[in-house]
């Protein structure tokens, strides 16, 4: 079995899977990221409220990596279902070449790199694996990081359309501060005038706020605010709130994305 002439038969034939598939993650779908959008969109129908991740959304993009996760599988099926083929039809040209060469041990022989080949198809199969449950790992952040953007051009679109959105903001930090009897408000150049025009709207609609001074700051962005109460700050600018947004999401979504 290990003369010249038998290995010659093996080594012209032999079978080169090759690299797994280096597979990519789809693109979201535009239905998803529409609905989404509108879920999303649908949280603010009050510009007076900050943005809340609904449940909707959640499912939304549990639903989307689901879809995600299950064409990956179908791929490393399709994958190892392609070797598999590969394989058999190098079996059957192995066995062909040794009974047309009149190699007495032709069935022998290919049993034998038949066996050789399988072994190299579970391992093309294992890479392949390895390589989906990485791609899955990705997946989850992937999801987030699409959620997070839509949300952000939610906050921008709002700003940008609707002048009073700021007072929102403004009443949602304010709210978010223990001690709120007394608080110095700063905010945008652009936003000053439409605050100081809503002062007593403001003051009547926080419990316990009972004096307001409202400041310029160059430094903040338009629907941003900060609030001072004497004892320390509150940040309501747009990033952070996004990133209290990206907590909140990773907080509701927890380890249930790929535990169904």
């Amino acid at each position: 079995m290990n003369n010249s002439y038998g290995y010659g038969v093996y080594k012209r034939h032999q079978v080169n899977i090759g690299n797994p598939y280096k597979m990519k993650l789809s693109d979201p779908k535009p239905s998803v990221v529409e609905d989404i959008f509108e879920e999303a969109a649908a949280a603010k129908e009050d510009p007076e409220k900050d943005l809340r991740i609904s449940q909707d959304i959640i499912y939304k993009a549990k639903e989307e990596a689901a879809s995600i996760k299950r064409e990956a599988e179908l791929e490393v099926e399709k994958l190892y279902n392609e070797a598999i083929e590969k394989v058999n039809k190098e079996v059957s040209e192995i066995k062909q070449i040794a009974k047309e060469e009149g190699y007495k041990y032709g069935e022998e022989l290919a049993q034998q790199h038949y066996s050789d080949l399988i072994a190299e198809a579970v391992e093309f199969k294992e890479r392949c694996k390895q390589e989906y449950e990485e791609t899955i790992a990705a997946l989850e952040q992937d999801i987030v990081e699409l959620v997070i953007n839509i949300a952000a051009k939610v906050v921008g679109d709002e700003i940008r359309g609707n002048q009073e959105s700021i007072l929102g903001v403004v009443r949602e930090t304010i709210k978010s501060c223990s001690n709120r009897e007394k608080v110095i408000l700063k905010v945008s150049p652009d936003d000053y005038e439409v605050v100081v025009r809503n002062e007593e709207k403001l003051l009547s609609s926080v419990i316990g706020l009972n004096e307001l001074e409202i400041k310029k700051d160059g430094a903040l962005e338009k629907g941003s605010c900060i609030i001072d109460n004497g004892f320390g700050s509150v940040d309501g600018s747009v990033d952070v709130r996004m990133e209290n947004i990206r907590k909140a999401f990773f907080k509701l979504l927890g380890d249930e994305l790929y535990n169904e």
